[in-house]
C-alpha cells in the first residue's frame, strides 16, 4: 500500500509544482476566479428559491439585488416591546379576548424578505378563494373610506388603500404610503397595517409576525404577516383581523 500512495504522489509532484508555479504568478487571478466558481452555483440557486416567493414588483435582476441588499436591515419579528413602549393603546379588534391562539407551530417564512412569504402550511384551493372573497367583500362594501389598487409597497398585488380623496389619519398611514392591507398570491397570506396592541395581540397568540423590516426608516413598526388561513375558523379570524387593519388605518369604528 505504501509503495502505491508513494507512485501516485510522485506522479502528482510535478503537476503540484506547477499549480504552486501558477498561482505565485497570479495569485490575484487564480483565487479570484475560485472565488467565483465556488459563489456562482450559491448565488443561481439563492435566485431561485427568492424568484419562487412571487418577487415584489421589480425586474428580476433589480429586485434580488435589493432583496440582497437590505438583508442587513432584518431583525427578530416576533417580540412585542416595542408595542408595549407605544403610548397607543387602543385596539381595533372587536371583542379582542375572544381571538383565539393559533393551533400548530408557525409556518416558515423565507430567508430573504423582500418579499416577506410563507415556506410551507399553505392553504387549500377553496380556503384561498375564500379569503380573495372576504377581501374583496370588505373592499366594495367601504368605497366611502377605502378604494383597491396595486400595493404601493409590493407593486404586484391588489392592496385595500385609504380612499384618496380622504385624507390620511396619522403619521402612522402615511409612512405606509396609506396601504391597509393585501394578499399574497404564492400562499395566500397577507400583509396588513394594524394598532400598536393589535400588533401585539396577532404575534403573542400566534396569528402572524412582524415583517423583518418593520421598524426600520423603511417600514412601519405596525406592519405585520397574517399567516395563511387553514380552514373557516381561521377564516373568521383573519376577517375579524382585516375589518381592525381597515378601521385603524381609516380611524373608522364603522367598518362593513
Amino acid at each position: 500500500m505504501s509503495t502505491a500512495v508513494s507512485q501516485v504522489a510522485s506522479q502528482l509532484q510535478p503537476f503540484l509544482e506547477q499549480a504552486r508555479a501558477l498561482f505565485e504568478r497570479y495569485p490575484r487571478l487564480i483565487t479570484s476566479t475560485t472565488l467565483v466558481a465556488v459563489t456562482i452555483p450559491w448565488f443561481v440557486d439563492n435566485f431561485r428559491k427568492w424568484d419562487a416567493l412571487g418577487g415584489f414588483g421589480a425586474p428580476k435582476p433589480i429586485g434580488y439585488t435589493f432583496a440582497m441588499l437590505t438583508l442587513p436591515l432584518g431583525r427578530e419579528t416576533l417580540s412585542t416591546d416595542m408595542y408595549d413602549a407605544d403610548p397607543d393603546k387602543t385596539s381595533w379588534i372587536a371583542d379582542a379576548h375572544t381571538i383565539p391562539e393559533r393551533r400548530g407551530d408557525r409556518p416558515k417564512t423565507g430567508w430573504h424578505f423582500f418579499p416577506h412569504r410563507q415556506l410551507d402550511r399553505y392553504p387549500s384551493p377553496e380556503i384561498r378563494q375564500r379569503l380573495v372573497e372576504i377581501f374583496d367583500k370588505h373592499a366594495a362594501a367601504n368605497t366611502n373610506l377605502v378604494e383597491v389598487t396595486l400595493s404601493p409597497r409590493e407593486r404586484s398585488n391588489d392592496a385595500i388603500v385609504i380612499k384618496s380623496s380622504l385624507p390620511s389619519p396619522h403619521p402612522v398611514a402615511k409612512k405606509a404610503l396609506r396601504e391597509i392591507a393585501h394578499w399574497h398570491h404564492l400562499d395566500h397570506s397577507m400583509h396588513m397595517i394594524m394598532a400598536p396592541q393589535d400588533c401585539k395581540l396577532v404575534i403573542e397568540r400566534g396569528w402572524g409576525e412582524r415583517h423583518p423590516a418593520s421598524g426600520s426608516f423603511m417600514l412601519n413598526k405596525e406592519q405585520v404577516l397574517i399567516y395563511s388561513p387553514r380552514d373557516e375558523e381561521e377564516l373568521e379570524v383573519v376577517e375579524r383581523l382585516l375589518i381592525a387593519s381597515m378601521g385603524y388605518m381609516t380611524n373608522s369604528k364603522i367598518i362593513n
